[in-house]
């Protein structure tokens, strides 16, 4: 018996070098930007026992008490609902509660702020390589919006074409452009957009890193504004980022 424990031991040692250099290319889901709790702020999500644990947590409206900004009934200013956490927020918008007044919309871009990137945490996983980098400037111009014919056309052939908000800014189609780390904002057709990443992981099980962002959107010329996540994936460094809606209502409905 002798004899086979030394290869034993060493096949042993070598599978846990193995195991450790694997772990330390793979590259674990991370927070981009803190999510601002009432009780924490959390930055890294060694800081806390789970993900899961987040969704009970009340989430910080900077001070403000506008908990109830989601109707279930459009037409019945008395069907207002509280919710202050990310799990009693999905409860809610499930059931069909949604948010319908600009006030409304702007205390719900706190919760959007917060309840798509844990959702895409949940379920993602650590990547094997990342062609993300920090400028967002990347994105692929896919999710701006167009009005008429005309530009939807247009905007659908620059997009197969794998035209970046980079391209658009050098041919003027975008505007006022200020750049920071994870953080852009930009001009065009009478809008005015900030964008922020959110957090990263491996959301497809692809091996690549992926990314939800936050697009605001208001109107230069007025009070209309959105909120909205995206998802981000880029798998070819030559391309753009690709830029998906996150359904994240529907994406995991047994969350």
């Amino acid at each position: 018996m002798k004899r086979y424990r030394l290869p034993i031991i060493f096949a042993l040692l070598v599978l846990a070098c193995v195991l450790e250099l694997v772990e330390r290319s793979s590259i674990k889901p991370r927070i981009v930007q803190p999510f601002e709790f009432e009780e924490l702020t959390v930055s890294s999500f060694d800081q806390v026992p789970d993900v899961d644990s987040l969704f009970d947590q009340k989430i910080s409206m900077g001070g403000q008490d506008g908990y109830e900004f989601l109707r279930l009934d459009i037409e019945d200013n008395n069907s207002y609902v509280r919710v202050e956490t990310a799990g009693q927020y999905l409860e809610m918008r499930r059931k069909g509660a949604a948010p319908y007044t600009t006030y409304d919309i702007t205390m719900d871009s706190w919760f959007k702020r917060i309840v798509p990137p844990l959702v895409f945490a949940k379920h993602s996983s650590a990547s094997k390589r990342s062609l993300l980098g920090d400028n967002l400037m990347d994105l692929s111009v896919s999710f701006l919006p167009w009005f008429g014919s005309e530009e939807k056309d247009r905007l659908e052939s620059d997009t197969a074409k794998g035209f970046s908000l980079a391209d658009y800014l050098k041919n003027g189609r975008i505007e006022t452009v200020k750049k920071s780390e994870n953080r852009i904002s930009f001009e065009t057709s009478g809008m005015r957009y900030s964008i922020d990443e959110l957090v990263r992981g491996d959301y497809d099980g692809d091996g690549y890193e992926d990314s939800i962002i936050k697009c605001n959107m208001h109107y230069i010329e007025g009070t209309g504004r959105s909120y909205t996540c995206y998802i981000v994936k880029r798998t070819d460094e030559s391309k753009a980022c690709a830029v998906e809606y996150f359904d994240y209502l529907t994406a995991h409905k047994a969350l």
